[in-house]
């Protein structure tokens, strides 16, 4: 890889809630570093998590924040973001908030384009207009969310794609490339080693050396796909003992997700977890908690639990992980009260669930690399202090360019001819306008056909009556959720403009040295056909309408300026 010149903007560190104001949030299932962006005019401050597979950003609002959640929540929850004290406010339109809903996670969002500022108040992070933002008061996701994915958003058309945050930095030459690295941090090494964020490049001081670069699966709500050969673990506190006892030793494909702090895994896995660690699966809480005796056990023994990954072409990298990046409590929302010792593994329902979360990245670092279509994942190091190394990824134009400083390790080149990549360019934009006419004249023509003759649900007096049907007051944490907040079954975010930026093969460097290479696809998951084209998401505003005047309370009748936006023109509440 080619280091930065002088020409090339330099990328962008971004510093925890921790470095700043000394905040470790705590979304109910753990302890973890948070990021903070300024929302607004004037700018309102709020910390927020970081969000590998989403692509804008959410804050909470005061809907959020009901009695029943107490008089902190508005600190537990990271912060709140007002509308109706913000002057570059506009707004888009209520719409469901389409991430992690393969897990069962539902809520409604408040959209709007708006102003945002990347870091603390002060610390000269970039600020950005006309960002895709969402209110959010559900309490599945618990906090606000950084997106951190490249796609664009679209709202009821695909001619209007709305750039993400990185996309936009590099639309605007901000950052050498779209692109980042990304660690969760682990509160339980040191003195809570914080989690570290990258825009256009990476940090060289958090990770090894040994990894492996992957090509991003197609499906773009599940990008990075990895093939994991076993799991095992050796209970290390025993100095005796070094018999690996097998978790898992058929292949599985697993996603890698920063959104969620668990790890989804297959029945046979759990099982095979509940009998080596004692774990005992809550049907109400949907968790596996431990008693005293077997958790003062395990913090003994102290087992390690290493995944091996795979690639198609017999190469192997190992991730350990102590038994200390498992030691986490749960509280509310996780359970309705009090503080317990829980695992942080779920039972996943099918495949489509099977995800590696925020727990496992306190142990190793991902970057993406948008730019070639790519990603690489490598553990973690551990050095008595750190230094940071923050070193640029170069878009593939600047391959070829004459620099003073590279990386070594093996490169990737491409040995399609000429011919055969401009033939297949011209036959995939031949099939791509194709299937956008078929799938405006069967799909997209027939919904807004049907829908010409309802009040424009964007507009209409009830376009913001709930970002989630049910009332957040009447929360019940134990309880399915789905039965609280709206869910509208519609379709996946995506958009066109991801497959112009896929090509059969991009040449380039490898993101950084002694890299595990790879060209071909991992699991057999990867191996079947996948649907690029989606129809862009519906307003749910439209099923919540009524007769009620602007201002007025849905439940009473009675005129609230709560149930104004700033203009005073539409009802804006996240209740039902």
């Amino acid at each position: 890889m080619t280091a930065a010149t002088s020409s090339e903007p330099p990328p962008i560190s971004v510093s925890t809630s921790q470095a700043c104001c000394g905040f470790r949030d705590n979304d109910g299932a753990g302890s973890w570093s948070t990021f903070i962006v300024e929302v607004g005019t004037p700018a309102q401050p709020a910390r927020v998590m970081v969000s590998t597979a989403g692509n804008e950003i959410w804050v909470v609002v005061p809907q959020g924040c009901p009695d029943k959640y107490g008089s902190d929540c508005a600190k537990n929850r990271g912060g709140i973001f007002t509308v109706e004290n913000s002057t570059t406010w506009t707004n888009i339109g209520l719409y469901t908030l389409e991430l992690e809903t393969n897990l069962g996670y539902t809520g409604n969002g408040q959209y709007g384009h708006e102003t945002v500022s990347l870091g603390y108040p002060g610390s000269g992070g970039p600020s950005l207009d006309n960002q895709n933002v969402a209110g959010i008061a559900a309490p599945d996701y618990w906090q606000g969310v950084f997106g951190l994915d490249a796609t664009p958003s679209n709202f009821t058309t695909l001619n209007e794609p709305q750039a993400s945050y990185l996309a936009t930095l590099r639309n605007q030459s901000r950052i050498p490339s779209t692109s980042w690295g990304y660690t969760a941090g682990a509160a339980y090494r040191y003195g809570k080693v914080q989690g570290s964020l990258t825009l256009g490049g990476y940090d060289a001081s958090r990770f090894s050396s040994q990894n492996v670069t992957l090509p991003f699966y197609d499906d773009v709500a599940r990008r990075f796909l990895v093939q994991v050969s076993a799991i095992k673990y050796i209970p290390t506190g025993l100095s005796t003992t070094t018999t690996s006892t097998t978790l898992a030793s058929d292949p599985i494909s697993l996603y890698i997700d920063s959104t969620v702090p668990y790890i989804y895994l297959p029945d046979a896995i759990c099982e095979k977890f509940e009998s080596a660690f004692g774990l005992k699966w809550n049907d109400t809480t949907e968790i596996y908690t431990l008693n005293d005796t077997m958790h003062t056990a395990l913090q003994t023994m102290n087992p390690n639990i290493t995944f091996t990954f795979s690639t198609s072409n017999g190469q192997h990298l190992d991730i350990t992980l102590p038994y200390k990046a498992f030691d986490l409590n749960a509280s509310f929302p996780v359970i309705p009260d009090g503080t317990i010792n829980y695992f942080p593994l779920k039972r996943a329902a099918n495949d489509t669930q099977y995800t590696l979360g925020r727990t496992f990245l306190q142990e190793a670092y991902l970057m993406a690399d948008y730019d070639r279509s790519e990603f690489t994942i490598a553990p973690c190091v551990w050095p008595s202090t750190f230094k940071s190394d923050i070193m640029p990824i170069l878009p593939p134009s600047a391959d070829n360019t004459k620099t003073n400083v590279t990386l070594t390790g093996t490169q990737k080149h491409s040995n399609t001819p000429v011919g055969a990549i401009v033939g297949g360019v011209v036959a995939g934009v031949s099939l791509m306008v194709g299937a956008t006419l078929l799938f405006y004249f069967f799909i997209y023509r027939r919904r807004h056909m049907t829908s010409d003759s309802s009040p424009d649900p964007t507009t209409g007096p009830s376009a913001y009556a709930a970002v989630g049907q049910g009332d957040p007051s009447q929360v019940d944490p134990t309880k399915d959720k789905s039965e609280l907040y709206g869910h509208c079954n519609d379709t996946e975010l995506d958009s066109a403009h991801e497959r112009e930026k896929r090509n059969a093969e991009l040449a380039g460097k490898p993101i950084l040295g002694s890299e595990l290479p790879s060209s071909q696809p991992v699991g057999s998951e990867l191996e079947s056909p996948q649907i690029f084209e989606m129809p862009a998401r519906e307003p749910v505003a439209k099923e919540m309408e009524s007769s009620l005047g602007p201002g007025q309370n849905p439940k009473t009748g009675e005129e609230n300026c709560n149930y104004l936006d700033k203009d005073k023109k539409t009802r804006f509440s996240f209740e039902g």
